[in-house]
């Protein structure tokens, strides 16, 4: 059974409850309740060759990015570049997992990148485990310091009459040149490894919420909920980064609530940002107990359009300003011309949740490559998945990285081109 609704034309939406066709997949299963088998990544062996395919791509696009760092030092006139961010250092190296601890910003390493050489100034409690659980076969020369030693005092020596740029301030050398807006550019577009990285993440992202939504009771508190949530998502080898549950309407209320202890009497939504080998993707979904009021129906499907109004406009070489235009028609379109202004609506993502946020007045113009999170909200509704512009020459412009697996669909049509979008779970 399904209902029609023809919108000028141009944009109208299908909601259908037939179920899709289930496929034996790997993802799907592990990120289910009772996962088969072992989903985290695997531990290098220090002891093996590091001439395995997966070591290999990995040296590959290190290789990648140590040349895209010659070309910022030539076109800057630099000598050298010094990371120490936790998402910096993740980048360059290929998703290493070198942060100070599970949510710091900052790295337990700092990294030393000229035109011939990529050195790693760590301690001697770090080193080991680095050189041979991280960056094993990658080509990284060690700097080693004892622990209790200054590592400025490391950097200060290899940095001695160079000019530098780098991603912290440094008390030693404050005349460095902070670059953090000029390193997150070398990193907007993914390298091929990067996009099959962050398809497997969003496919395990969204069967988690899924998984997460189909399965929880009523009258279980939003941190219950954000509880089960997390479980799936750690034993993937998924660090959530961002969890929001917001029950009934709070998220009418505030348009980004964190997780509390209220109850879910009615409906809930569920929405979580996890990061994988250095990578984050963004995705919502709504279920409710029993159909939802008309109205929220209606917000939801509104909310739904706007996003995928966004998502086939998010195309090479388009400007962020221009699918900012066309969005807000869609809001005045439908007599809510003031929802945008209530929320973030969308950010390029990548190696942090917020590489930059798209605002109306964006100078941004989208690349192939760019991972994009759209996430327009209308009241207590909100539709938000993540995509990566494409460069293929058909009709579509993008890849949707967190498509719903097993989930109800509104189908929105844009400019006659079907783009469905995650509806409502009504259990």
């Amino acid at each position: 059974m399904s209902t029609e609704l023809h919108i000028g034309g141009s944009i109208g939406w299908t909601a259908s409850d037939e179920p899709p066709t289930e496929v034996y997949d790997r993802v799907l299963e592990t990120a289910a309740d009772r996962p088969a088998e072992d989903s985290l990544p695997d531990v290098p062996d220090p002891a093996r060759d590091h001439g395995d395919a997966e070591r290999s791509l990995r040296r590959q696009d290190v290789e990648l990015k140590h040349r895209r760092v010659r070309e910022f030092l030539d076109r800057s006139g630099l000598d050298a570049l010094v990371l120490g961010r936790a998402d910096s250092i993740a980048w360059f190296t290929s998703g290493g997992d070198l942060a100070q601890d599970y949510a710091s910003d900052n790295g337990a390493i700092l990294l030393f990148i000229n035109r011939n050489c990529r050195a790693v100034i760590a301690d001697n409690v770090q080193s080991s485990r680095i050189f041979e659980e991280e960056l094993a076969g990658l080509g990284f020369q060690l700097k080693e310091r004892p622990w209790f030693d200054d590592p400025d005092r490391v950097v200060a020596e290899l940095c001695h009459n160079k000019r530098v740029a780098g991603d912290l301030l440094s008390e030693c050398r404050p005349q460095w040149r902070r670059s953090l807006d000029a390193i997150r550019e070398l990193r907007r577009r993914l390298t091929p490894l990067e996009r099959q990285r962050l398809r497997e993440l969003g496919r395990t992202l969204a069967t988690a919420v899924e998984a997460t939504c189909r399965n929880f009771d009523r009258g279980e508190r939003e941190a219950d909920v954000a509880g089960h949530l997390a479980h799936r998502l750690i034993r993937e080898g998924v660090a959530p980064v961002d969890l929001r549950v917001a029950s009934d309407d709070r998220l009418a209320r505030f348009r980004q609530p964190t997780f509390k202890a209220a109850p879910i009497l009615k409906k809930a939504t569920v929405a979580v940002t996890g990061r994988r080998h250095g990578l984050c993707a963004s995705v919502t979904r709504t279920v409710s107990f029993g159909p939802p009021e008309p109205e929220f129906r209606s917000n939801h499907t509104l909310a739904a359009m706007v996003d995928a109004t966004c998502i086939f406009f998010s195309r090479p070489g388009e400007p962020v300003s221009e699918v900012f235009r066309r969005a807000r028609r869609i809001y005045e379109k439908f007599d809510a011309p003031h929802e945008w202004t209530l929320d973030y609506q969308g950010v390029l993502t990548g190696y942090s949740p917020r590489e930059a946020l798209l605002t109306p007045d964006s100078p941004i113009t989208l690349e192939p490559g760019m991972a994009v999170c759209w996430s327009p909200s209308v009241a207590s509704a909100r539709s938000e998945d993540t995509i990566v512009v494409d460069s293929r020459g058909d009709s579509r412009g993008f890849e949707v990285v967190t498509a719903a697996q097993d989930w109800p669909m509104v189908e929105v049509a844009v400019k006659g081109y079907p783009l469905p979008r995650p509806g409502i779970l009504e259990r």
